[in-house]
């Protein structure tokens, strides 16, 4: 038999998914995570997945892999020392940055611009350039490179960053200072702006490439790691690594543009969600992915989730195909405390997986999310099937020290507290990516995974008046999952500033043929013959006048394009500037397309979703305890709490109840009502409510 394996690696746990390619089997595994080398915890948890399903390496066909490496080092700020190449008279190209200061305009005062990726004095200058349109005005100073690559070796700098003004016409000068550099400092990573992103907005482009060079030692490194462990194993299988804008590449070729893995985990989620959506009925969702430390919120519209040519990871503004996700301080992590002694607040503080939550008994004694939950019922007091044990009574504890007693409360109203103020947070941020963006809520279902998804999605969904909440089959786990849910994709674009009035339609034609042909190689690259592969159109547009673009699809034919094509691309602009500003300009304002386009997708067979039949099941017979329960508006109850895996398909379930399996815990508040579907989602909807 052949198994595909997705391992999704956190900062807590390591998640697997094992999928039987013929049958749609699935088996789940969690293994504690090893931050100081996350290739151990890989190839531990790949060998007890096996171990249990009975299989050998050599029934190991496919790898995919989700890594928060490259996140990480960046918000740590770990990434290597580098050095940058500019063209001269670009040297405090990052110092300027850009002129939008984060916060309130009166927070201006006191704002302090962040350190720089690359320090000014670790920045060098080249004469040579070339017009926008990518002509060369004045040839490439080599001398002046190969100095600079000197002067990094000397002082021991083993990474170079080169950006040259309008090299995204014309790479001609980046390529061979790339040459002369490991020409001088052969033992240098060099990474050169052309290669990671083919577009205008030097800033941006520049600081992409030097995050995307400070990451390729530590990437190179972790990947090269896990190759060598899987040897280790006797697995010849591929191995993938998901990129943030939902698509794998090979892990080869993924060390070279580490910058492309940024969002690698949370994006795998979102895959699993659309896929699941649709299998439910439900292609418009909302779906929030609640960890340890924060909650991903993502809005999908008729099965896909909106892309971004530019997304921001803490302080830095980075240039890369990302999904459009939401990301909001609140997770089974987030510490409840007091502002000025007397005013309840939850997160942004997080109490992380070093000590975690107090109910962990590993040190922590600041009450979190999760020991509220603990206090009141919701959870029990283990994990992952008694593999982890919970100390409610410290929890309860610690709520009574620092919230309830200050406050004047019970342990349990400051419980209920903290999920209420917990339940705003996250309803806030998906506000963000629905109301704030002209859509309702109400007409979203909402799907909740992640470790803590299921104990808030009620909670939140009451909040929003969402009156559908769907839980994949495997919530803990969704984003190991994802990575088995998708294809291989390859993005390739160019830049080429044109008015509709004035367009030059054979340039822009003769451009699209160049990046359909790089997309082609690609895949071909990556094993795909051309059966297996699918290739569409896309340029970003925007208003004569605005900063800002809408990336709008181009329907092709016969792999080309033709200006009837481009001129309904523009149409489409209009509907989608107006869908998601609430204005357009039709006939009132010229449209000026800046990016034009490819994206390629190699295409995996479809995995199959395992059909459930358990007509002999009850959920009296899933029942595995009742326990003391706490809900707003109801009190305290006795509180059924069942098992998924025995759970009947199709039977109702009323609340308050709690449904419980290996990798997750789900809260059926008061006035829900839940069932199983045939591919064993729960799918949860709200009770008429007496007037």
């Amino acid at each position: 038999m052949a198994w595909r394996i997705g391992v999704d690696t956190g900062g807590t746990f390591t998640d697997l998914v094992a999928v039987n390619e013929h049958t749609g089997q699935r088996f789940v595994r969690k293994t504690s995570s090893t931050p100081d080398d996350p290739s151990r915890a890989f190839t531990h948890g790949i060998r007890e997945l096996l171990d249990e399903i009975g299989a050998g390496a050599s029934d190991v066909s496919f790898i995919s892999h989700g890594t928060t490496v490259a996140t990480n080092a960046i918000l740590e700020s770990k990434y290597a020392t580098l050095g940058l190449i500019v063209t001269q008279g670009y040297r405090e190209m990052l110092e300027v940055g850009r002129q939008t200061v984060p916060g309130d305009f009166g927070d201006i005062t006191w704002w302090l611009k962040p350190p720089r990726v690359v320090p000014l004095e670790l920045i060098r200058e080249a004469p040579g350039r070339l017009d926008f349109r990518g002509n060369e005005l004045t040839p490439l100073d080599e001398a002046a490179v190969r100095a600079a690559a000197r002067d990094f070796r000397d002082m021991g700098v083993d990474a170079i960053a080169v950006s040259f003004i309008h090299s995204y016409r014309n790479a001609v000068h980046e390529r061979r200072a790339r040459e002369l550099i490991l020409e001088e400092h052969p033992a240098c990573f060099v990474s050169i702006s052309s290669d990671v992103i083919r577009e205008y907005r030097e800033y941006e482009r520049t600081l992409s490439t030097c995050l995307n060079t400070g990451l390729m030692p530590l990437v190179t490194s972790y990947l090269n790691n896990l190759e060598r462990r899987l040897a280790d194993e006797h697995i010849d299988a591929r191995l993938f690594v998901m990129k943030s804008s939902g698509g794998i590449i090979r892990a080869a070729e993924m060390a070279p543009q580490p910058i492309a893995a940024v969002l690698s985990g949370p994006a795998a989620g979102i895959v699993t969600a659309s896929y699941y959506g649709r299998a439910a009925g439900h292609p418009d969702l909302i779906t929030i992915d609640i960890g340890g430390t924060s909650t991903d919120i993502c809005l999908i519209d008729r099965g896909q989730p909106n892309m971004l040519t530019e997304g921001r990871i803490d302080i830095y503004n980075i240039k890369a195909p990302m999904i459009d996700m939401h990301t909001v301080g609140a997770g089974g992590g987030s510490i409840a405390w007091l502002a000025a002694g007397r005013s309840l607040r939850v997160g942004p503080q997080s109490a992380g997986a070093q000590p975690g939550p107090v109910c962990y008994g590993r040190g922590g004694t600041a009450p979190a999310l999760t020991d509220a939950h603990i206090v009141l019922g919701r959870v029990s007091p283990y994990l992952l099937g008694g593999a982890i044990r919970l100390d409610g009574a410290a929890a309860r504890r610690a709520i009574e020290q620092h919230v309830a007693t200050p406050l004047g409360l019970s342990v349990e109203e400051a419980a209920l507290g903290i999920l209420d103020l917990a339940t705003n947070n996250i309803a806030q941020g998906i506000n963000v990516v629905s109301v704030k963006r002209g859509r309702d809520p109400r007409h979203y279902a909402l799907m909740a995974f992640g470790g803590a998804g299921g104990l808030n999605a009620c909670l939140v969904a009451d909040a929003l008046g969402i009156r559908t909440i769907v839980l994949p089959p495997a919530p803990g786990v969704t984003s190991a999952e994802g990575l088995l849910s998708t294809d291989v994709r390859s993005d390739r674009v160019v830049t080429d500033v044109q008015r509709e009035d004035t367009l030059d339609i054979t340039r822009l034609a003769r451009e699209f043929s160049t990046v359909h042909a790089q997309v082609r190689g690609d895949l071909q690259r990556e094993g795909f013959a051309a059966d297996d592969t699918a290739v569409s159109a896309f340029a970003d547009m925007r208003y004569v006048g605005q900063a800002y673009e809408v990336r709008v699809p181009i329907t092709l034919l016969d792999d080309s394009l033709s200006e009837a094509a481009v001129r309904q691309a523009i149409k489409a602009f209009h509907r989608a500037h107006d869908d998601r500003f609430g204005y357009e300009y039709e006939g009132k304002q010229p449209v000026e397309i800046v990016n034009i386009g490819a994206t390629g997708f190699g295409l995996f067979p479809r995995l199959k979703l395992a059909a459930m039949s358990r007509d002999d099941a009850s959920w009296q017979g899933a029942r595995r305890e009742v326990r003391r329960g706490v809900f707003r508006g109801v009190g305290e109850v006795d509180l059924p709490v069942y098992e998924r895996s025995l759970a009947p398909i199709a039977v109702p379930l009323d609340g308050p109840a709690i449904i419980e399996q290996y990798d997750a815990t789900f809260v059926l508040e008061p006035g829900w009502r839940a069932e199983l579907d045939a591919h064993g989602q729960i799918i949860v909807t709200q009770l008429a409510r007496e007037v």
